[in-house]
């Protein structure tokens, strides 16, 4: 961390922001944007991609059990920021280290599953449980999450893949 390190992290958040705010640096990415891979998680982040810019959502909400949907929304860098909702502390930890994801932890039982982690993916033990929340109650869970971290001011502006 060194002697200055909050003085060291502003100073790379000054740098990023230079880099992206830079004109050419959108015509850049994509130029160098990867092709997306012919799987159904591809298919759908790219036209969620494409959906966000013609509506002009301000964020795209990805729920999420391992985060795979969220790392492919974020290599493919869409212009808004993703809030990526996952019931797994340490899931959701690592999908914050990815560009443009705000990462949320639900509250317990607000994602739709009461099972502990260590529990629903002991494949010698497969568990089987219903749902305890209907879709409407995650949604607007992840609606509050998105104005709580002030990713939009209106719920209408968010755009949710699952």
């Amino acid at each position: 961390a060194g002697k200055f390190p909050e003085e060291s992290v502003a100073m790379q958040q000054r740098i990023i922001n230079r880099v992206e705010g830079d004109k050419h640096y959108r015509s850049y990415l994509k130029q160098n944007e990867p092709d997306p891979e012919n799987t159904p998680t591809d298919a759908i982040i790219t036209a969620a991609r494409q959906v966000a810019k013609t509506i002009g959502a301000k964020s795209i909400v990805c729920f999420s059990l391992r985060g795979s949907t969220v790392l492919r929304a974020s290599k493919s860098r869409p212009g808004v920021p993703i809030l990526a909702l996952c019931p797994f502390k340490e899931t959701s930890r690592q999908l914050a280290l990815s560009w443009g994801v705000y990462s949320d932890l639900p509250k317990a039982g607000s994602y739709g599953y009461t099972v502990s982690e260590e529990d629903m993916f002991n494949y010698d033990r497969p568990m089987v449980e219903k749902s305890t929340d209907d879709f409407d109650l995650v949604l607007k869970n992840a609606c509050r999450a998105a104005l709580k971290k002030g990713l939009v001011s209106d719920p209408d502006d968010l755009l949710v893949v699952t």
